[in-house]
């Protein structure tokens, strides 16, 4: 797999996926949250836009460099890849059994998508 086509797929989704967090981070927070109380809903609300520019950052950092050569492509799918694995382990080993949290492996499923991109994409790098 050209790591052109992995590298603009991988930047494309995580822009997307800041600027959801930036314009929709209020709607974001009450689903995810379960909890009535207004001020959990607010830190939820809030971490999500603490969150975009950071997926934005990664996202315009992967696509703009989906031209660089295969050594640096190769460096940059790595650091995605143990960027996930720690995302994973949030996912599954944090949120996952935390009671006020509305987490499920559905709403966790693009990025388990994406992290197998990164690891094919980094397999079959060309």
């Amino acid at each position: 797999m050209k790591t052109k086509i992995s590298l603009s797929i991988l930047g494309l989704y995580n822009t997307l996926m800041g600027l959801i967090m930036m314009f929709f981070a209020s709607a974001i927070g009450n689903e995810i949250v379960l909890s009535e109380n207004t001020d959990a809903l607010k830190m939820g609300e809030l971490f999500h836009y603490g969150l975009s520019p950071a997926l934005l950052m990664v996202g315009l950092m992967l696509f703009l460099s989906r031209n660089c050569e295969l050594k640096t492509a190769k460096h940059l799918l790595m650091a995605y890849i143990i960027g996930s694995i720690v995302l994973m382990y949030v996912f599954f080993g944090i949120l996952a059994n935390e009671p006020i949290m509305n987490f499920s492996i559905e709403s966790a499923a693009p990025d388990i998508v994406m992290f197998g991109l990164a690891i094919f994409g980094f397999l079959k790098a060309k």
